[in-house]
């Protein structure tokens, strides 16, 4: 059923849409960003959807970009390891808590979704007598965050939330057995604009394509060091880092490490350094094989699109990747930080073009029955049907 049917039919009987806020912390587009835009997509003509974001947030064209025009902009503080951001989250979250019961009365809002655990203003409204339902995406491994904070946000959750939904059952396995808490994997990109297609850059170069923001933990180290070990066994490739530093000190200084990593091991010029794009299917297809090295990933929106996109990928089990992956099968998993494993993998792939192309043609089928939107934004639709009830 197309959605101009669902919207001509909605319009015939009068019958409004329910009206759901997506709350998002993140100033830069992140995995969380890209998956609540795909699924309010995917559910766009079921319910209205509108964004509250932070100020200057390099997210807003992102959405816009997705069909979304009603943004709402607030100085939101994130909340992170240093001092400063600790002392100032508390009065930013009173302030917006505020700003926050308003909109939702001015706009008549059903459902508030906030899009990480770790933002408490849905929280804050109702513990000022807001009695709007909320639900809360878990979309990172909860051993990575101090164990003190992650058990007073998932108490407040699970006091005050309507649903939990975990975006991994490696993620759900880390958190209190709870009703109220399941799991919904990530949903695919939302279009393909190039069906079919593979695509080569200008020069004869072969790419292995790293794309994730840089931030430590992210695994480009190990990519860096597993392609120096193997670059002198494949005259003619190159290695390609995409991805942005979200302007925070600690990741450009990661990158810059990098850098001075790769030159040390004189391999600098072999690698091609980028900037975050917003064209990511140009770049798969550009790309020979996909690497994704991450120390921990609760999903991995990388992995997903590689596979969708139908390019090969070596990735390590370190998460939400070995619910993704099969090996073997329409992937590659190695074990989590054995530089030896990722560059006899990557050697393996780029000696054998055969497996290449039977990885990518398997997964590029496989991940869209395994995650089809009946299997992931339908079942958030359920969720906010049975909070509306």
């Amino acid at each position: 059923m197309s959605h101009a049917f669902i919207d001509k039919l909605l319009k015939d009987f009068d019958v409004p849409k329910r009206k759901i806020l997506i709350i998002e912390n993140s100033k830069n587009i992140t995995g969380a960003l890209k998956s609540i835009t795909r699924s309010s997509y995917d559910l766009n003509q079921y319910f209205d959807f509108s964004f509250i974001i932070p100020q200057s947030s390099n997210g807003k064209f992102w959405i816009i970009n997705k069909g979304f025009a009603n943004i709402i902009e607030l100085p939101m503080k994130e909340l992170r390891k240093d001092i400063w951001s600790v002392i100032t989250y508390l009065p930013y979250l009173l302030v917006n808590s505020v700003r926050l019961k308003r909109i939702v009365k001015k706009n008549n809002i059903d459902i508030l979704h906030v899009n990480d655990v770790y933002n408490l203003l849905p929280v804050a409204i109702r513990i000022f007598g807001n009695s709007t339902p909320y639900v809360c995406h878990f979309r990172f491994l909860p051993d990575r965050f101090p164990s003190i904070l992650l058990a007073i946000w998932m108490k407040l959750h699970l006091r005050f939330a309507s649903s939990v939904i975990a975006v991994s059952e490696k993620v759900k396995e880390q958190l209190p057995s709870h009703p109220k808490i399941i799991v919904i994997p990530n949903e695919l990109p939302i279009e393909e604009r190039y069906p079919n297609v593979t695509l080569k850059r200008e020069n004869s170069s072969r790419y292995f394509l790293y794309l994730s923001n840089f931030i430590p933990g992210k695994g480009q180290n190990f990519a860096v060091e597993a392609f120096y070990r193997i670059h002198k066994l494949i005259p003619g490739w190159k290695l390609r880092l995409v991805g942005g530093d979200m302007g925070l000190e600690k990741n450009k200084k990661y990158r810059m490490e990098l850098v001075e990593l790769a030159e040390s091991r004189g391999i600098v010029d072999l690698i091609e350094w980028s900037d975050f794009v917003e064209d990511v299917e140009l770049e798969y297809k550009s790309a020979d094989v996909v690497l994704n090295f991450s120390e921990s990933e609760s999903f991995s929106i990388t992995c997903l699109e590689a596979q969708f996109f139908g390019r090969p990928l070596i990735a390590t089990d370190s998460g939400g990747p070995g619910e993704i992956i099969e090996h073997q099968v329409t992937g590659m998993l190695v074990p989590n930080r054995s530089v030896e494993e990722m560059s006899r993998v990557m050697l393996e792939l780029v000696g054998d073009e055969k497996l290449r192309i039977r990885l990518a043609e398997t997964a590029r089928s496989t991940v869209r029955e395994k995650f089809s939107v009946q299997k992931t934004s339908y079942r958030l639709k359920a969720v906010y049907e049975k909070v509306l009830i």
